[in-house]
């Protein structure tokens, strides 16, 4: 099979310039409406912002792999090392803290980008990690490394990475393009880097994280950014077909370098990324009104914490009794006097279910009194 690298003017990417200004105008439009309203929020709810878009960034990027990790976890680091005082502390989690190194240092260390560097993020991704690692962290691959789609019974070859022999040399012109004076869109470099970064495929795991962390740096250096209040990644995870399918089409053929469809695509997400976090925003406003509104007098430590919770979305899905009693490290009969308190009180409502099925949900209306 020929793949991209394999063109012989690999990788001079080019792409239909009229087509991406018009859209990029769409999406500066947009960044301005969203920068202007974050510019005036208090600075507490914007640090707040900061630190939950990271951890969404961080959920996102490792669910696009297949993985998950612990919100709680990940939201304490960040707050942890961005000196933000946590509503209430959790357990230390040294694989949340090292995934939070990485994007700590991608989004908020605008030093230039170097091969030591990027092996280091890769470290952050592994070095605590449970389960099955690749045989070198912290460097490139010194085997061929091969791209299947399919099951055991019946695997496609659909791409197979830069030959190990030449990663040095490639890395080496990719972060050059990264460091230098050239593509003066951000948005726009932060998508060929990721590209093309993907392309060279330089480590045995982890590659698709390390591009995403790629993007981010690029975009928080290119936009002077000190406060991250969105999340590309959650679009690209609500979207993961087509960023596949995108890949594909461009990685696995050797004719073209264009990448038109992938700078639209991007541009795309990030403009949708920016009105998400115009809805996050007014989702914080709401609950930072909710939260103000409940009486530490009538209400538990237990109660204010869950409802928080329940509000800002970091807990989903049905609530029950056992799930109380285990996040708050309380007996089942504290846990069942804790909602049905707020059964009364009209903060929680029934899931409408019976018997050992039953649990409870956030009360819908609350948020918009």
């Amino acid at each position: 099979m020929s793949y991209i690298w394999n063109n012989s003017d690999w990788p001079s990417f080019i792409y239909k310039d009229k087509l991406i200004s018009q859209q990029y105008e769409d999406y500066l439009l947009q960044k301005r409406a969203t920068d202007i309203v974050l510019s005036i929020i208090d600075p507490d709810m914007r640090e707040r912002m900061h630190a939950r878009s990271l951890t969404h960034e961080i959920q996102a990027s490792l669910e696009i792999e297949g993985e998950s990790i612990s919100y709680d976890s990940v939201y304490s680091s960040i707050c942890q090392r961005l000196d933000i005082p946590l509503e209430k502390k959790t357990k230390t989690d040294r694989y949340a803290e090292s995934i939070s190194n990485l994007v700590l240092d991608a989004t908020g260390n605008l030093q230039v980008l170097s091969h030591d560097r990027i092996n280091e993020w890769h470290t952050f991704l592994f070095n605590a990690m449970a389960g099955i690692k690749p045989k070198l962290i912290g460097a490139y691959r010194q085997e061929p490394v091969y791209i299947n789609k399919g099951n055991l019974r019946q695997e496609e070859l659909i791409y197979e990475g830069v030959p190990a022999e030449r990663i040095p040399r490639e890395m080496e012109r990719l972060i050059a393009f990264i460091n230098e004076e050239n593509e003066h869109k951000p948005l726009i470099k932060s998508a060929i880097a990721s590209l093309w970064f993907l392309c060279i495929h330089p480590y045995e795991d982890g590659n698709g994280r390390i591009s995403r962390a790629i993007a981010d740096y690029v975009l928080s250096k290119g936009f002077h950014e000190t406060h991250r209040v969105y999340s590309m990644s959650t679009l690209i995870l609500k979207n993961r077909g087509k960023y596949y399918q995108l890949l594909y089409e461009i990685s696995s053929q050797s004719a073209s370098l264009d990448i038109t469809q992938w700078l639209l695509w991007h541009i795309e997400i990030a403009i949708q990324a920016k009105q998400e976090a115009l809805k996050e925003y007014e989702k914080s406003v709401m609950l930072t009104r909710f939260m103000k509104n409940l009486d530490p007098s009538i209400f538990n430590s237990r109660q204010l914490s869950m409802l928080y919770k329940l509000a800002d979305g970091s807990f989903a899905g049905k609530l029950t009794t056992y799930k109380w009693a285990k996040m708050n490290t309380c007996s089942p009969a504290a846990a069942s006097r804790d909602i049905q308190q707020l059964l009364q009180k009209g903060l929680l409502i029934p899931s409408g279910d019976t018997g050992p099925k039953i649990g409870y949900y956030l009360n819908p209306n609350i948020l918009e009194k």
